[in-house]
C-alpha cells in the first residue's frame, strides 16, 4: 500500500500569541492570523521606541495586550453588544483619533476593521513620528497622521469623520465643542473614562443619545467605560 504523505506539524503558537488570541475573543471578536502577527508587530515597535521616547510607561507584553489592546477594542465589542441602538464599526467610514499617542486606540481599531479610514491627531513630533512607522510597519492603508491639534485641524485637513474617539485626553466638555464640526452626519464620538469620570453635562448634550458602556477587560475584573455619543 502506497504511503500516506506525511503533513507538516501545526506551529505551535507562543504563549504571548495565546494569551493574544484569547483576549480579544473574550471580547467576543475574532482575529485572524493575519491580524495577531499585526498586534505582535506592533508590541516589538513599541518596546523599541519607548527607549527612546515616552510612548507608555506599560512595556511588559502580556499588560500592553489587556491595557492597551484589550482595552482599545472594547469599542467594537460593545457596539456588538449594543446592536441594533447603535452604528456598527466603520467598516467604509472614517475614525480620528484625538491625541493618539502611542496609537491607542485608533490603530487597535484599525487592525480589527481594516477597510476603515483612520486620522491619528497627535501634536507632538516625537510621538507623531512613531505612528508614521508603525502604520507604514503595520500595512495599514487609508490611515494618516495629522501632527497638530484639534483645534488647528480645520487648517490642515478636510472631510468629516463617522467616528471620533479619545481615551485619555482633555476635559471632555471642552473636546465635544472643538470636534463637533469635524463629526458626519449621524456621526458618534467614544470617550475611554476612568470608573468615576463624571459624564452629567456630556449625557445631557443637545442633539445626542448617549450609553453609557461600562465592562471588565479580559484577565482582570477592574471595570472600565466607555462613553459613546450618537448624533440623531
Amino acid at each position: 500500500m502506497p504511503r500516506k504523505a506525511r503533513q507538516p506539524p501545526t506551529p505551535r503558537r507562543s504563549p504571548l500569541d495565546a494569551r493574544l488570541t484569547e483576549g480579544i475573543r473574550q471580547l467576543g471578536l475574532e482575529p485572524a492570523p493575519e491580524q495577531i502577527e499585526k498586534f505582535l508587530r506592533y508590541i516589538k515597535l513599541l518596546q523599541q521606541w519607548a527607549r527612546r521616547i515616552n510612548l507608555t510607561t506599560i512595556l511588559e507584553p502580556e499588560a500592553i495586550i489587556e491595557r492597551h489592546f484589550c482595552d482599545s477594542l472594547a469599542l467594537w465589542s460593545a457596539l456588538k453588544s449594543l446592536e441594533p441602538t447603535q452604528p456598527t464599526p466603520p467598516e467604509r467610514g472614517h475614525l480620528l483619533d484625538i491625541g493618539a499617542g502611542a496609537g491607542f486606540p485608533g490603530v487597535p481599531l484599525k487592525i480589527m476593521a481594516p477597510s476603515m479610514g483612520l486620522t491619528l491627531l497627535e501634536p507632538r513630533q516625537k510621538r507623531a513620528a512613531f505612528l508614521q512607522v508603525l502604520i507604514a510597519t503595520l500595512g495599514c492603508s487609508q490611515s494618516q497622521v495629522v501632527t497638530t491639534r484639534l483645534t488647528e485641524l480645520a487648517g490642515v485637513a478636510t472631510g468629516r469623520y463617522d467616528w471620533i474617539v479619545a481615551r485619555g485626553v482633555g476635559q471632555l466638555d471642552e473636546l465635544v465643542e472643538e470636534a463637533v464640526g469635524h463629526l458626519a452626519p449621524q456621526g458618534a464620538f467614544a470617550f475611554y473614562l476612568s470608573g468615576r469620570q463624571p459624564t452629567g453635562t456630556l449625557r445631557r448634550l443637545s442633539g445626542f443619545d448617549a450609553t453609557d458602556y461600562r465592562y471588565a477587560l479580559p484577565f482582570s475584573s477592574v471595570e472600565h467605560r466607555l462613553l459613546i455619543l450618537r448624533q440623531r
